[in-house]
């Protein structure tokens, strides 16, 4: 007597093939590819499997946008290609074979379109996460006007960034032009940091016109000394420049750069030795930059356009260049608004 074995019956589960698997990985990342794949192992029972499958891609895909954030756009599609045919290896060698015996006993697979939808939800959760995330780890801020903006950390306060924003729409920097400004406070004092055009920190005159802003600002954010910062687009500092004050009576040396404190003592000094500052409410303004050191005089029309008396200049710049590491430095003759309306080299 004969016996016919009865045929297995066809799961009644589906599984995603790692086409599937990739399609998901092309609009969600390893971590919705690597999903499918879990997903598979949980329905064949190796639960365990799937866990660190799942563990594993979402690692990958969080530091493959870490790594990526910044990179040209020719290397991040490079690596994302690199990482979706990787993805796809992986579910053919790891279930390429269960998938084969599932269809072949007559299970269905997975539709491209659920793994496209699923590739899709898993890019929309990242995203929202990425927006919490760079929600949460962004700077407080307020905005001046109806569309320029100050933001604050360190020991700043939101009042601190109001007087800040208050102080710079005064002196007309801000004119509700969506500029951004940021304020850190710490242990060293304040840094002031404005967005600027490319290449505008290689400009002396535009890094001066900074500093200066940075002297009109400063009693908004608690005095001298503060620095100064020039940022890229990419808010990557490209240009420092610390701006304090010494007084001497009622005399003061104003300095910026790469200029200290004690460099402007020195100065002060000279300057009070030379018969320059006589207590009467001088201003002097030190700036040692790349182009090397100026020193600017507040001054009248009479005065720059007086040889007699630009010759005096010349000869207080002469006595006070030691103070200052020594010749050549440029003697910049100021009106009341810091505008240059004499330049000179002084060398000898």
């Amino acid at each position: 007597m004969s016996s016919t074995p009865f045929a297995a019956a066809a799961p009644k589960y589906t599984l995603f093939d790692s086409n599937a698997v990739a399609l998901a990985t092309l609009f969600g990342t390893p971590a919705a590819g690597g999903s499918l794949m879990a997903l598979n192992y949980r329905r064949l029972g190796q639960g365990s499997k799937g866990a660190m499958t799942l563990i594993v891609t979402i690692v990958v895909a969080a530091l493959a946008i870490l790594i990526t954030w910044n990179l040209p756009r020719g290397v991040t599609t490079t690596l994302g290609l690199g990482l979706l045919l990787g993805t796809r290896w992986s579910a053919r060698s790891l279930q390429g074979q269960a998938v084969k015996d599932h269809t072949d006993r007559g299970g269905r697979l997975g539709s491209k379109g659920g793994a496209f939808v699923f590739g899709l939800a898993i890019f929309g959760a990242i995203f929202i996460c990425a927006l919490i995330g760079f929600r949460l780890a962004r700077d407080p801020s307020i905005t001046i006007g109806a569309n320029d903006e100050i933001s604050y950390s360190g020991t700043a306060t939101k009042s601190d960034a109001r007087a800040l924003g208050n102080s710079l729409k005064q002196i007309g920097y801000l004119k509700d032009r969506g500029v951004s400004v940021s304020l850190a406070k710490g242990t060293e004092g304040a840094i002031v940091s404005f967005v600027v055009k490319r290449d505008a920190w290689k400009d002396p005159n535009v890094v001066s016109q900074f500093e200066e802003i940075g002297r009109e600002v400063a009693p908004a954010v608690g005095g001298f000394p503060i620095r100064v910062r020039l940022l890229n687009t990419d808010r990557e500092v490209q240009e420092e420049s610390g701006v304090g004050k010494a007084p001497f009576g009622k005399d003061d040396v104003y300095y910026a750069g790469a200029a200290r404190e004690k460099d402007a003592r020195a100065l002060g000094k000279a300057l009070t030795s030379a018969g320059f500052f006589e207590n009467r409410g001088a201003d002097v303004f030190l700036a040692r930059h790349r182009d090397g050191v100026a020193l600017s005089f507040v001054v009248g029309q009479a005065v720059w356009d007086n040889p007699a008396l630009v010759s005096q200049f010349e000869k207080i710049v002469r006595q006070a260049a030691p103070s200052v590491g020594g010749l050549p430095v440029k003697l910049r003759l100021v009106n009341t608004s810091l505008e240059a309306k004499k330049v000179e080299e002084i060398t000898q």
